[in-house]
């Protein structure tokens, strides 16, 4: 990574940061700074002084080959050599660094004291000397390895130690001192987060501060990694920090990853998100995922890794598109919106998904929906990648985009004329992915919703089948899936259908409505409506289709023979049956329209069945076996015509 190219990228984008706020690492390093009291002076003789390093050796060797009670004095020595400001406190502080890479001595640095008496010294004001800070720092940093107790106390003095990022000297040791604090220790993480450390490195990284050292490069990007996505560092980090990300170039695949993954997280907070709009930061966003797709990572560790970070970006962008503020600053006509655009038509399907979901969350207006139809006729290529051999991902997506420009009235009939019907029907049977299965049925339904034309459509010949609609096809799906929502949704459709169809041409009869009723199941997927008990609204939904329908002669054949098949005639005997539910009033106004639309029902497949209603049956009687289906259905509906339908007529009146 060249960081000289990362300081060229942030004078390129001057024009985007005027006004950020991007404090100086001496601003945010010195307010973090504590300041305990200094040692009182002392004075000793040079002979004592000396006399004190020896001991200091002295328990470390013994240490070292497991003396228990070798530092049973240690802090006492140190002490004074500190009070009386020796210059044997430096060979001392050396001594013990060296020392403590002996993991065994960890814990004995911990629990007598000497690693909090060098945390100490470090936060000290009266402490100058660069080396003496050095190998305190290597002595903290070995210490912390691997050892929770140690970090625990540590992670007190985070800002102590960060302060001396300021000195060039001392970076190469307070890095991986750093590091040795966080790895698998989240407490360590936090602090370092809230104690804005990615706005710290990235700073660093922008002034060259590592240039050379490749090996603390690595160890600064594994940082940034740890602690990166921490909401509290993301809360806590100045405004310019999505600035540093932005302009940060990577060389390789994995640094590439930890950048565009601390970059999504900034962008899902809102403060970051304000920023990238109003600072018009989205398009180098963009190009962050394009340069995703340039690694060459083929064969490599490195691939799935990419593949994780184009979808968070792509997740990010998602979310930053949604905001108000998005729709604003990138209108239809803007250079961005074009570039997505463009993307529609790209063979990478990450592409093609950020594009469907960023216009998509444009279209948030009927007005906007008809410009992108009528105007830009987007909803062309979208129905393009429908028919291409794109991703599921990129598939549902589509889907997704062309389901809210679906939305406006005026665009149904203007997409449903350029071909979607036959894409559409190609998705119903992608049974690997039943998102995608479930977003095709689902559009369906918004395109025959008050529709005729798209009705139209959906009964005429598929393609490359004989003698099979669009419609069968789609009653073929609701048969063989065993997914409650496409099945419910499916009776959705069949529901919008009736409601669009019925009213207008039961009169008169209609081919359409014709060509409807030649489908002997279409009302099956309304009897899942009425079975499922997940969606109240649903159920009542299906009751009252199932009652249009079987208002004409051909319609109510089709009913029964749903009803038939899902023991609908004991469900209406249950729901009438019933006492009014006392849980709430919601309760009770569903349960109100489940009975009327099952009297309407009643009615309307009894209404030419006259003579029946006066024949006089015993309780015996309730459902008897007749010599047809017809004759059974007739006399069982009569049954519950006079059991409870007159009863609740009468109560009407």
């Amino acid at each position: 990574m060249s960081s000289s190219n990362d300081a060229n990228n942030l004078d390129t984008q001057a024009g985007n940061i005027e006004g950020l706020h991007f404090p100086s690492l001496e601003e945010i390093l010195q307010t973090q700074r504590p300041a305990p009291e200094p040692p009182l002076a002392e004075t000793l003789p040079l002979e004592e002084q000396e006399a004190l390093l020896y001991s200091v050796d002295d328990a470390l060797k013994r240490a070292n080959e497991g003396d228990s009670a070798a530092f049973e004095g240690m802090l006492d020595a140190l002490s004074k050599l500190w009070h009386c400001q020796s210059q044997f406190l430096l060979r001392a502080t050396e001594a013990l660094a060296n020392g403590s890479r002996n993991p065994s001595l960890r814990l004995v640095y911990g629990r007598t004291g000497v690693l909090d008496f060098f945390l100490q010294l470090i936060s000290s004001k009266e402490i100058a000397e660069s080396s003496l800070i050095l190998h305190s720092l290597r002595l903290i940093g070995n210490s912390c390895a691997d050892t929770d107790e140690n970090r625990a106390t540590v992670v007190n003095y985070i800002p102590a130690i960060l302060q001396y990022l300021l000195q060039p000297e001392l970076r190469q040791v307070i890095i991986p001192v750093v590091y040795n604090l966080c790895i698998d220790y989240e407490p360590a993480q936090s602090q370092l987060a809230a104690n804005k450390i990615v706005y710290i490195l990235l700073t660093l990284v922008k002034d060259d501060a590592f240039q050379g050292n490749d090996a603390l490069i690595d160890h600064v990007y594994e940082l940034i990694e740890l602690v990166g996505e921490q909401e509290q560092g993301v809360e806590n980090s100045p405004d310019g920090t999505i600035s540093l990300l932005l302009a940060m170039t990577a060389a390789e695949p994995a640094q590439f990853c930890i950048l565009a993954n601390c970059t999504a997280a900034y962008i899902t907070n809102t403060r970051f998100q304000d920023i990238c709009i109003s600072r018009r930061m989205v398009s180098d966003i963009l190009s962050m995922l394009t340069r995703s797709i340039s690694f060459d990572t083929a064969g490599s560790d490195d691939t799935q890794a990419i593949a994780q970070s184009r979808l968070k970006i792509n997740q990010a962008l998602a979310e930053l598109s949604a905001s108000p503020r998005f729709a604003m600053s990138y209108p239809l006509n803007s250079s961005l919106s074009q570039t997505l655009r463009s993307w529609l038509n790209s063979p990478e399907d990450q592409l093609q998904i950020c594009a469907c979901v960023m216009l998509g969350n444009l279209a948030r207006s009927d007005e906007i929906c008809v410009a992108m139809v009528k105007e830009q006729k987007i909803h062309e290529e979208l129905i393009a990648v429908l028919n291409s051999n794109a991703r599921g991902a990129a598939l549902h997506s589509a889907l997704g985009f062309l389901k809210n420009l679906a939305i406006a009235s005026d665009n149904r009939i203007i997409i449903g004329k350029a071909g979607i019907v036959p894409a559409i029907a190609r998705l119903w049977a992608y049974e690997t992915i039943p998102q995608v299965q479930l977003s095709a049925t689902s559009i369906t339904r918004q395109l025959v919703n008050s529709s005729v034309e798209n009705i139209s459509r959906l009964l005429e010949p598929a393609e490359g089948e004989e003698a099979q609609s669009y419609l069968s096809l789609l009653l073929a799906l609701f048969k063989r899936t065993d997914s409650i929502p496409i099945k419910t949704e499916m009776g959705r459709i069949a529901a919008a259908i009736c409601r669009t169809l019925i009213p207008r041409y039961k009169a008169a009869g209609d081919c359409v409505l014709e060509s409807l009723f030649t489908h002997k199941d279409i009302a099956l997927p309304l009897g899942a409506m009425v079975t499922q008990t997940q969606w109240p609204v649903v159920r009542s939904e299906g009751w009252f289709a199932l009652a249009l329908m079987a208002s004409t002669k051909a319609g109510s054949d089709a009913v029964v023979n749903c009803l038939q098949n899902i023991d609908g005639f004991s469900l209406i005997e249950q729901t009438l049956g019933a006492a009014e539910p006392p849980e709430t009033e919601a309760d009770k106004v569903q349960w109100g329209k489940d009975r009327d639309n099952i009297i309407i029902l009643v009615q309307e497949l009894l209404k030419d069945e006259v003579s029946l209603l006066t024949a006089n049956y015993t309780q015996a009687d309730r459902y008897p076996q007749a010599d047809t289906v017809d004759a059974s259905w007739k006399i069982t509906m009569q049954g519950l015509m006079r059991r409870h339908v007159s009863k609740y007529l009468k109560q009407g009146n």
